[in-house]
């Protein structure tokens, strides 16, 4: 049965840290048993959470896994892993969404990798996820157009808890054995400590042969109450990595792939190793019954080396020619993200409403070494001169071995400062409005080095070739070019930035409200977006400021303590939106430049069920996303913004007929997305044409997932099936065949798999 309306001293961007009785930190809330919960809070606005137990009961075996069946919320993959989406950012999802782990800033600094460490979270260890969709650009600052979403591994314990459980999910379609094992204990030492601890490890097997990452994941939560109403906390989380997988099948290989090709490996093998850190120190302080002083400062590290990393090209083509055996070694490479930072934040509930000051201060320093060797043979004839003469021919085996090295460092410091004033005018209306600035100072330094060409098989002689009446010939260049070119760029500049929220709220009863929402943010880039080589050199991109204004109107209200509801029409206009070709590991490099102006405009309907005494309850959500480029140079344009589902549809059925007995079912159904645009080059040199190949279609899908839990005593025990149907569907797509190392290739989405959990609690 759905309860009165309660309170919680959770929020997003603070630790569970907070004493229960502070009653600044309270967000009224509608309180959902095992289902989702649906917020508005304070602040006027929405918020959405689920907590542990309904994380533990599902057997997932990734934190990624939990999103693609939360109401609202997307994966995004651009080739290098999955992001987190909220109203359709799609391949601009990692600077558009605003993650947290534990209140701490997660996005990485270097957009063209920005793949959020998300996965580094063993599921079992979250306590709650929360999700705030669609701005929050005044409190939490920059990336947040498509929204905020928290993820917390940490609470109190002012009793002895302790947990421990162990899941399992074996080979039954197509992804190896899985193991996650976890374990968690809190308490109160004497009057004053509160400590918490966790561990976990994971074995998690992948949809294709050789897919295999193991790990472990340690946290640490200390809290110490100085006097009464004023505590000192410590928390941190570790985890360590070892990943062994392949590349991205290709569709060189595979041009036409089908559920037959889900065990299919990559061509090549990728092991990696990945670390993250968070820290964070912090005081809150009640001096007065209504008023807070919260101080953090905070520290994440997030980094991935390419121990061994190694792509095989079938097909290679190169000056016209096909290679063969070509490889592409990035051993090596890296993406190193550091973040440092300190917030102060004033909350004061006064006699009409609530007044919130804050200040941070965030130093993030990114660094990606990129190191490439690509490395292939072919025949030849009638197409080399050893005198620079083209009639002299060399026949035989052509050696193509070229070597490139990019380091790239990039820092930003940001500082803000930030005002939101809530005042109600009477108990029914009231109106809240906000305003943030932040100054950027942004240094970079890149440095490209590039070796290697054509040889002949002794491997002394360099050359270039060009097409010349429609045969290809290759010229000595020794005496004309060096082997080793380079080019190196720096840049220092400081950008300013402000954000704008204004949300009338009415109370139309005693559960019934509506809003309205008008929010103007800003993108503050990343040093790489600022910095671009051209040929062999670095300039500035020149890119034009981001803005986007959002206007928002929604309503939630419950009805009979049986069903509740909640609705939210958005749209957003950005102006000079950021957008990005290639990525990191493209030869080509990196591209970036500005659409003239995009919009996203949607729906989000989201209802909760309980009948019978809380026996059934069902849950409902849609999300409906149309995202496009309006104008770009200046002209009307037809293009989608790639990897945005067009809609996203939530169900999900639990029947419990008895206390200790649960059944459930869960269902996505995941609309269609575009590609990326792509290209064909035609001609050389000056006389080289781009003619645009247009977007295409990835289809959508749905998943079903259906369970039991059983509860004895202190054990509880889960098992069930994923996909239960054995649904074929990508995870990943890109159709750019001019992009054959970083490009031109597709992940296949897991196949139907069974799991068993096991938990003891006390």
């Amino acid at each position: 049965m759905l309860a009165d309306a309660e309170t919680s001293s959770t929020s997003i961007g603070h630790s569970n840290n907070n004493n229960d009785s502070i009653q600044s930190q309270q967000v009224q809330k509608v309180i959902v048993t095992a289902t989702m919960k649906s917020t508005l809070d304070e602040l006027n606005r929405n918020l959405y959470e689920i907590d542990k137990e309904q994380i533990q009961n599902r057997g997932y075996r990734s934190t990624e896994d939990i999103f693609a069946y939360m109401p609202f919320v997307g994966l995004s993959n651009v080739g290098l892993g999955s992001n987190l989406d909220l109203r359709g950012q799609g391949n601009r999802a990692n600077t558009s969404v605003q993650v947290l782990i534990n209140g701490i800033y997660a996005n990485m600094l270097d957009s063209s990798h920005g793949v959020t460490p998300m996965n580094t979270l063993s599921p079992n260890t979250i306590e709650s996820i929360e999700i705030l969709p669609g701005g929050g650009a005044v409190m939490y600052g920059n990336g947040t157009r498509g929204g905020v979403v928290n993820i917390t591994t940490q609470k109190r314990y002012d009793k002895p808890f302790f947990t421990a459980g162990f899941s399992y999910a074996p080979i039954i379609a197509s992804r190896g054995n899985s193991i996650n094992a976890d374990a968690k204990f809190g308490t109160k030492i004497g009057d004053k400590i509160h400590i918490s601890l966790g561990a976990a490890y994971l074995h998690r097997g992948g949809p294709r042969r050789g897919d295999l990452t193991q790990g472990g994941q340690a946290n640490l939560g200390l809290t110490y109450d100085i006097i009464s109403g004023h505590s000192l906390y410590f928390n941190a989380d570790y985890f360590y990595g070892d990943i062994q997988t392949s590349p991205n099948n290709s569709f060189m290989d595979i041009p036409n792939p089908t559920k037959a090709d889900r065990k299919t490996a990559g061509n090549g093998n990728l092991h990696n190793t990945q670390q993250r850190l968070d820290i964070s120190l912090g005081y809150e302080g009640h001096f007065t019954s209504n008023s807070t002083l919260d101080l953090k400062a905070f520290y994440h590290l997030n980094r991935i080396d390419y121990v061994d990393s190694v792509t095989r090209l079938s097909n290679y083509n190169f000056n016209n020619l096909t290679w063969q055996g070509t490889a592409a070694n990035q051993s090596g490479s890296l993406f190193d993200d550091h973040k440092a930072g300190l917030m102060a934040k004033w909350d004061w509930q006064h006699d009409r409403g609530r007044f919130i000051a804050g200040l941070e201060s965030l130093y993030n320093r990114g660094k990606r070494v990129m190191n490439q060797l690509i490395n292939g043979q072919t025949n030849t004839n009638n197409m080399f001169s050893s005198t620079g003469n083209q009639n002299t021919a060399y026949s035989g085996t052509t050696i193509y071995n070229h070597s490139i090295n990019i380091p790239f460092t990039g820092e930003k410091w940001s500082n803000s400062l930030f005002v939101i004033e809530k005042y109600d005018f009477t108990k029914r209306f009231s109106l809240t409005g906000g305003l943030r600035y932040e100054a950027a100072t942004y240094w970079a330094e890149a440095l490209y080095k590039t070796k290697g060409g054509l040889y002949q098989p002794n491997g002394d002689t360099l050359y270039s070739c060009a097409t010349i009446q429609g045969a290809t010939r290759c010229f000595n260049m020794e005496s004309i070019i060096s082997t080793n070119n380079g080019a190196n760029g720096k840049l220092n500049e400081t950008q300013h930035n402000f954000a704008v929220e204004l949300t009338p709220h009415f109370h139309y009863s005693d559960n019934g409200s509506l809003y309205a929402k008008y929010e103007r943010g800003y993108f503050s880039p990343s040093p790489n977006n600022l910095l671009q080589r051209q040929s062999r050199t670095y300039l500035p991109t020149d890119l034009k400021k981001e803005t986007y204004d959002t206007f928002e109107i929604g309503l939630k209200d419950y009805w009979a303590d049986t069903i509740s509801f909640s609705a939210a029409l958005f749209y957003t206009l950005t102006h000079n939106e950021f957008y990005t070709i290639g990525n990191a590991h493209s030869v080509s490099g990196v591209q970036y430049g500005n659409y003239d102006r995009t919009q996203r405009v949607g729906i989000e309907l989201f209802s909760e069920q309980f009948f019978f005494a809380d026996t059934l309850r069902l849950s409902e959500s849609f999300t409906y996303v149309d995202a496009r480029v309006l104008r770009n140079n200046g002209a009307v344009s037809t293009l989608k913004i790639p990897y945005v589902s067009n809609y996203k549809a939530t169900l999900g059925i639990h029947y419990q007929p008895i206390s200790s007995l649960g059944v459930w079912l869960q269902n996505s159904f995941i609309g269609a997305q575009k590609d990326i645009e792509t290209f064909t080059t035609t001609g050389m040199g000056a006389n080289a044409t781009r003619i645009s190949n247009g977007q295409k279609d990835i289809p959508g899908y749905i998943l079903t997932d259906l369970g039991v839990n059983y509860q004895w005593r202190e054990l509880s025990i889960s098992a069930g099936v994923r996909n239960l149907f054995d649904v074929f569907y990508y995870s990943y797509y890109n159709g750019d065949s001019s992009d054959t190392i970083a490009g031109y290739g597709f992940l296949i989405g897991e196949g139907r798999s069974i799991f068993l959990e096991g938990r003891y609690t006390f």
